[in-house]
């Protein structure tokens, strides 16, 4: 009986740890297909929009922009006062989706980010994907601009910057906005403290993107900003994301089987190897009791 709970709770741990294991890939996986649709209902209203209106939104975002002549920033996760909000204005900007108020698209092929990017960097925002610093240039390209996006790190729902770490010089990320494509290309990185993200400015003769998440997982103690400049998008890029993002279902998914396979597997190979010795226990004792009979009947016992 020990050894039947025993195996019992080693069944029982190994499930928890196999669940413990799959878990953020499983919520990441899931965070994936929210954002799917967000990019589908995204796509559908900037289709439904007609070029005169498209144009229309990028000519308010560029007077918007010319606005701005010192980007404005504090870090999204300090304590006190933040310019985590922007006006009314601010959140009229490239608001092509009202229902998700989602702003833009990320896609960054070598790290396999594809992610929405909303209006503002409040904590609300930073729960569903990647904020834009409402204070910093709109992310519609052109020289004079310097727009500023923000996500997590380490968050075991969604993987957001986990892996920004892992974007060397020289790698492309591409932002979508409307039915437009721009490519920054990775010029530098950087390790700052938190109260220094303040340093970032806009330069009249270049058209940049910083990209900051917290360093190092865990600890938090520092930011790691990301600085692309603009380079030529051309089409073949990126790869098809949401095929990536099928690709590595259809892995884990494997994976899970995989696994729950050799956990039903060891589960009735011990019944077997449990059936057999009960049935050589039987067959023991059945052997005994017949030559205990012999005996009797042998020696008239």
């Amino acid at each position: 009986m020990k050894r039947i709970i025993r195996t019992i709770l080693i069944l029982i741990l190994l499930l928890a740890g196999v669940g413990i294991l799959l878990y953020p890939d499983f919520m990441d996986w899931q965070e994936s297909r929210q954002h799917i649709g967000f990019f589908q209902e995204y796509n559908a209203n900037v289709a439904l929009m007609a070029s005169a209106e498209l144009e229309e939104q990028f000519e308010r975002a560029r007077i918007f922009n010319e606005g701005i002549t010192n980007i404005r920033v504090n870090d999204p996760w300090g304590e006190g006062p933040n310019d985590t909000v922007g006006t009314e204005e601010y959140y009229s900007m490239l608001n092509f989706d009202h229902s998700n108020r989602m702003m833009a698209r990320i896609e960054i092929p070598a790290i396999r980010v594809d992610l929405p990017i909303f209006h503002g960097s409040s904590s609300a925002v930073l729960n569903r994907g990647v904020g834009h610093m409402p204070h910093t240039s709109l992310p519609i390209g052109g020289y004079g601009n310097h727009s500023i996006l923000t996500a997590h790190t380490g968050l075991v729902s969604m993987r957001l910057f986990t892996d920004l770490v892992h974007l060397p010089v020289g790698e492309i990320f591409v932002i979508t906005v409307g039915d437009r494509r721009f490519a920054y290309e990775v010029v530098d990185r950087q390790y700052v403290y938190p109260h220094e993200i303040d340093r970032l400015v806009i330069y009249e003769d270049r058209d940049l993107i910083t990209l900051v998440t917290c360093y190092p997982y865990g600890h938090n103690t520092h930011r790691l900003l990301v600085l692309g400049e603009r380079t030529e998008y051309h089409e073949g890029l990126l790869e098809d994301v949401e095929e990536v993002i099928s690709v590595l279902n259809v892995r884990h998914l494997g994976v899970i089987g995989m696994l729950v396979l050799v956990i039903i597997v060891s589960f009735f190979r011990w019944l077997k190897a449990l059936k057999r010795k009960r049935k050589g226990k039987l067959d023991e004792d059945a052997l005994d009791r017949k030559h205990e009979r012999e005996y009797n009947e042998m020696f008239g016992g």
